[in-house]
């Protein structure tokens, strides 16, 4: 899909991705009550930011949604004394 549809979609509740980026870079999405696009980096640990689009991006005709994956994240617990 180009960027138009895909702003569409994330301004209706989606995650979307590049098929140029590797999973791992993860996804974007348009948070409740925020203005801005976020990407969620899934590796090496989940994190997230605000995305600035690129030219490329722009142009890109290779956007699609994205299945979020079920993430397990193992946190060390440390006992409070």
């Amino acid at each position: 899909m180009n960027f138009q549809e895909a702003l569409t979609l994330l301004q209706a509740g989606e995650v979307l991705h590049r098929e140029a980026w590797p999973i791992e870079e993860g996804y974007l999405t348009l948070m409740k009550g925020m203005k801005h696009v976020w990407k969620i980096v899934l590796n090496p640990a989940p994190n997230a930011g605000n995305f600035i689009f690129s030219v490329e991006d722009s142009l890109a005709n290779d956007w699609k949604l994205f299945d979020v994956p079920n993430l397990v994240i193992d946190v060390p617990v440390t006992e409070v004394v």
